[in-house]
């Protein structure tokens, strides 16, 4: 029987998925016996930029072939690169309860998806 991750889609291997699924080294559980996990998966520098600056993927790919390399994005990459950015950061992160509205799951602090949206 083949299992594929409810998440990501991914096939399972040994019953752990990149993702964080079924990963028994990233639970624990908080207070109101809810599994918490924690992911790494962040979007690249690229990404988060756009997403702070309002910037298109197509007119930042533009800048930079022209040599415009914002110092923005050294700062972002440096960030992301020494995990700074986290859930903390995050838009769609309620700290109070762990949880995380577009993942719909309990999520460390220093957790990180793809979704992230700083809201800085």
């Amino acid at each position: 029987m083949v299992d594929f991750c409810p998440e990501c889609g991914s096939l399972l291997r040994k019953n752990a998925c990149k993702c964080g699924y079924n990963n028994q080294k990233s639970h624990s559980k908080n207070t109101s016996n809810t599994y918490v996990l924690e992911i790494w998966d962040p979007p690249s520098p690229k990404t988060i930029y756009s997403r702070l600056t309002a910037t298109s993927h197509d007119k930042l790919r533009i800048m930079l072939n022209k040599g415009n390399y914002p110092e923005k994005l050294n700062e972002i990459t440096k960030k992301v690169k020494n995990h700074l950015y986290s859930c903390c950061n995050c838009l769609y992160y309620n700290e109070e309860k762990l949880h995380c509205q577009v993942k719909n799951k309990f999520l460390k602090k220093d957790s990180i998806c793809r979704r992230f949206e700083p809201f800085e």
